[in-house]
This record gives structure tokens, C-alpha cells and sequence, in this order.
């Protein structure tokens, strides 16, 4: 069976995007200017996490931050927002069938975290 992050990396070489394979086996690329990464669970090849790291660093009020994140976990579909460390990153996370078509969501995914990232934004700024 098929990793996601087998089917990611499949993906973005057909697209002509650049990926790196990390220790881990994550992939990396950057999608619209935006750094990101699909990781590799061994336990559970159906599913898939792609992640968006670090778009705010925390310098001040961690609970508007946190409410903030609240927010965006309320209202994005599949989206978690958190703390790593002291910056906030945001993943996508999702179970796909035995043999998904990933062309066919791969990109709404990936412009639903580039969509979480500034949702969040304009709830911290609000």
C-alpha cells in the first residue's frame, strides 16, 4: 500500500514541483511561496498530515493566540492550529481511501492551510 506522502511526492513531481525528503521520510516543498511539509506516519499509511509551520512566532499574549487558534480549529474543516514551542503552526490532517485519486483534493487542501494561516491572522488582529 501506498504512504499519502508517497502519493504527495507522486503528486508535486507531476506537477513540476521541487520536493526534499527529510530523515523522517516527510516531504518538503513550497506551495505559492509557502513552505510546507506532508509527514510519514508507518502506523497508518491511509493517513494524510500536511503541514504548515511556523506563521506567527509568540511574543506577547499567548491567550489571544490561543483564542485565536481556538477560532480557526472552530471553524476550518480539517484544520488544526497549535503551539510548537513558541511559534504557531497549522496541519491539515485527514484519512484518504486504499487508493484515493490525491489529484483530486491535494490542491484545495493545500490552499485550505494557506487560508488557515491568514484566518488566523485576522483573528489575532482583531
Amino acid at each position: 500500500m501506498t504512504s499519502t506522502a508517497e502519493l504527495v511526492k507522486d503528486w508535486l513531481a507531476s506537477e513540476g514541483f521541487r520536493y526534499q525528503i527529510d530523515d523522517d521520510g516527510d516531504v518538503q516543498f513550497k506551495f505559492q511561496g509557502y513552505g510546507m511539509w506532508a509527514t510519514v506516519d508507518k502506523n497508518d499509511p491511509l493517513f494524510l498530515r500536511i503541514i504548515l509551520p511556523n506563521i506567527y512566532e509568540l511574543n506577547g499574549d499567548r491567550g489571544k493566540v490561543l483564542e485565536a487558534l481556538n477560532a480557526l480549529n472552530a471553524e476550518i474543516k480539517a484544520v488544526k492550529g497549535y503551539l510548537v514551542r513558541e511559534n504557531v503552526w497549522v496541519s491539515l490532517e485527514m484519512y484518504v481511501d486504499s487508493s484515493p485519486e490525491v489529484e483530486d483534493f491535494i490542491e484545495r487542501c493545500l490552499n485550505i492551510l494557506i487560508a488557515a494561516g491568514r484566518k488566523f491572522h485576522e483573528e489575532l488582529n482583531k
